[in-house]
């Protein structure tokens, strides 16, 4: 287990390697597998290439705070690459796996489903920080219950103006 440099222990990652089984009655264990009662769904999300304004479609949320703001437009394609997750309900926690463009696997991370610990996992950087921003967010929100995401399939290039971030936060 490691835990955030922020001295801020609410949250803690676990990693695990493909085949590790973690024991029995530990947090990993606990966090890693999902409810039995829990059914898997399957998503598609494509990219996106914004053509024209692409700083318009997030920027008109701040129209709400000002209403001075001309209304923005762009013009958006989605693409037929993208990421293929899956996804189930779990009780406590965010757990996170994924597959980029080339196959690498990360290892899978489990964060609570708690602001704080959210949050931290946020502010730390890396891999699963976008994904746990926007849990933050969603929790803080909506009130809801943590997700197994297995993101194992992913032909979306990253860093390359498609909106891959934006796809791994839907």
């Amino acid at each position: 287990m490691m835990s955030s440099n922020a001295g801020d222990d609410s949250w803690q990652r676990t990693a695990l390697q493909d085949g590790d089984t973690p024991p029995l009655g530990s947090s990993a264990a606990s966090s890693v597998a999902p409810p039995a009662a829990s059914p898997s769904v399957s998503l598609f999300v494509p990219g996106r290439i914004c053509l024209l304004g692409a700083p318009s479609d997030w920027a008109g949320g701040y129209r709400r705070f000002n209403s001075l703001l001309p209304p923005g437009a762009c013009l958006v394609s989605g693409t037929s690459q993208g990421i293929y997750a899956s996804v189930r309900l779990h009780p406590t926690h965010l757990v996170l796996s994924s597959a980029d463009a080339t196959g690498h696997r990360e290892p899978p991370v489990s964060i609570p489903m708690e602001a704080g610990a959210l949050l931290a996992a946020a502010a730390a950087g890396g891999h699963y920080s976008y994904m746990a921003g926007t849990a933050y967010q969603i929790l803080t929100r909506y009130h809801v219950q943590g997700l197994v995401v297995d993101n194992y399939k992913t032909d979306l290039p990253a860093r390359k103006g498609l909106s891959s971030s934006a796809a791994a936060s839907v």
